[in-house]
């Protein structure tokens, strides 16, 4: 059996989906910076490893949904990273409820993967939603950073789903399983089921 890259992910939605969207356009567009839209959908990343067996993680990530209640995350403005890669992303506040969540998600795919990402262990994890990351050159970086420095774009967001998402190669990722919080699949409406 070959190994899988995955991750667990929620997908925005609402404002600030189209918000980071429209952002990610911008980047494409005055930035040359589109490695980000590897991944289709605006997200907030918890964990991510590698793995055989997909069907394992997704049959104990369903049951772990199941227990979390739909939450809110608020957007605090721009950040960057330097390290290990340039990026530009929104701030989101790491609050009690996110660490819990991100606490579980991160021993799940501990006890199934290999390879977990250490920048998302629990000690290192830094809540947010990337704009742009990968291809940013010194100098558009530059350049973003002082020409966002007085966008401040602050968003509050009950966030009622948690994804399973699967590489498909270096460049494409896509979601494999998509879980709506504190529902048992016995309770999700048909048009909500994969």
């Amino acid at each position: 059996m070959r190994s899988i890259k995955v991750g667990v992910v929620s997908v925005l939605e609402g404002e600030p989906y189209k918000e980071t969207k429209r952002m990610w356009r911008l980047f494409e567009r005055e930035y040359n910076s589109k490695a980000i839209q590897n991944f289709a959908h605006p997200h907030l990343s918890f964990q991510g490893g590698t793995c055989k067996d997909v069907k394992m993680i997704d049959a104990n990530l369903r049951k772990l949904c199941a227990q979390i209640r739909p939450f809110l995350i608020r957007t605090e403005g721009l950040n960057t990273f330097e390290q290990p890669e340039r990026a530009i992303f929104l701030e989101v506040v790491r609050t009690i409820t996110l660490q819990r969540i991100h606490r579980k998600i991160d021993a799940l795919l501990g006890k199934y993967c290999s390879g977990i990402f250490k920048l998302y262990s629990p000690q290192s994890w830094h809540p947010h939603v990337t704009l742009a990351h990968g291809d940013l050159t010194p100098n558009n970086f530059q350049k973003a950073k002082k020409d966002l420095e007085n966008y401040h774009p602050r968003y509050k967001l009950r966030v009622h789903n948690i994804c399973l998402v699967r590489w498909y190669d270096e460049d494409k990722i896509r979601i494999y399983k998509k879980y709506v919080l504190g529902w048992e699949r016995s309770q999700i409406p048909n048009r909500w089921k994969d």
